[in-house]
């Protein structure tokens, strides 16, 4: 019995820590990434439901720029060699995220349709779907529990989580010089019933429209920090 209990406390913990990072870009997802500027990315948490890891240009001056271009949301060949995610679910989703972002990131600045002075643009890139098997439940512990688990691994019965890797690059829509960016997952557990159910739509649209809030978060965020460095910045 002692054995159990502590098993269980150990599993506990071990599922509490993978709780906190399943929703960060794995090593192999950050090996794909397309975009990145190669500076060091920080873990920055904007939602409950992800965690991203971003940088931004130190010489980012919010006050060079009054505009945003928003690029759609552009979907990389790399993502479409699931095939439990269709190329159609794929491109649904590209269009869900373009039309929620514009929607949010227009109530507070003006949003234009062609490069200028003045303006940014927001490049967002699907580069990635994958699935994995759910994580352990707390009563697969057990060592019924676990085999039960381990058997419905073997026979592909287990439900998968679908991740999709999106990066989001604030640019100047001018030079091209990237001024800020962020690589997330977007992170639907337990929606595919085993490994050959296709992924529907509708089953991952709320998820999309969650996820929505960490890229509208990025771009906010990021700009009233750049605003506030200014006003901290010593006088010559």
């Amino acid at each position: 019995m002692r054995n159990v209990m502590v098993r269980m406390v150990i599993m506990g913990l071990v599922m509490g820590l993978s709780g906190c990072t399943r929703y960060l870009p794995k090593e192999d997802e950050q090996a794909t990434v397309i975009n990145s500027t190669n500076k060091p990315l920080m873990e920055v948490r904007y939602i409950e439901e992800t965690t991203g890891l971003q940088w931004v240009s130190p010489d980012f001056d919010v006050a060079n720029y009054q505009s945003l271009l928003i690029r759609p949301v552009a979907l990389h060949p790399l993502a479409h060699n699931v095939d439990q995610i269709p190329v159609a679910v794929l491109e649904k989703i590209s269009e869900r995220l373009t039309q929620r972002v514009s929607d949010k990131l227009a109530v507070g600045v003006p949003i234009v349709e062609q490069p200028s002075v003045q303006t940014a643009t927001l490049n967002i890139d699907i580069t990635r779907a994958s699935t994995e098997m759910e994580e352990l439940q707390i009563t697969e512990v057990l060592p019924y529990g676990a085999l039960i688990g381990g058997a419905k691994a073997l026979l592909g019965t287990r439900d998968r989580n679908v991740r999709i890797l999106v990066e989001s690059q604030l640019v100047d829509s001018l030079t091209g010089e990237i001024l800020a960016e962020r690589v997330s997952v977007l992170l639907a557990e337990d929606i595919l019933e085993n490994d050959r159910e296709t992924l529907r739509y509708e089953q991952i649209k709320a998820a999309v429209d969650t996820f929505t809030q960490d890229i509208v978060d990025f771009i906010r965020i990021t700009a009233y920090e750049a605003k506030q460095s200014e006003h901290t910045l010593p006088s010559s």
